[in-house]
């Protein structure tokens, strides 16, 4: 098993940097007068990246239908 020998990862310095980056993102959050308001924006952008990566995903997979679909007629075409 090959673990990574960063000197990031191997001292405490990366864990301790780490958790104070999370502890500020918590603190953030978490703020007793914005805190509310930073929890809706950061929902309604998590809601919005996701319909925007399910139309994404959609779109390209209809994309590829239809060229496969046109594939197969050129093939059926082709073919006496």
């Amino acid at each position: 098993m090959d673990h990574c020998r960063c000197p990031m990862c191997t001292s405490n310095i990366g864990w301790l940097i780490g958790g104070m980056a999370l502890g500020a993102l918590t603190m953030y959050m978490m703020d007793p007068d914005r805190g509310n308001r930073r929890r809706a924006l950061a929902r309604d952008k998590i809601y919005s990246a996701a319909i925007k990566t399910r139309k994404c995903v959609n779109r390209t997979s209809r994309d590829w239908a239809n060229r496969a679909q046109g594939l197969r007629a050129k093939a059926e075409h082709m073919m006496p």
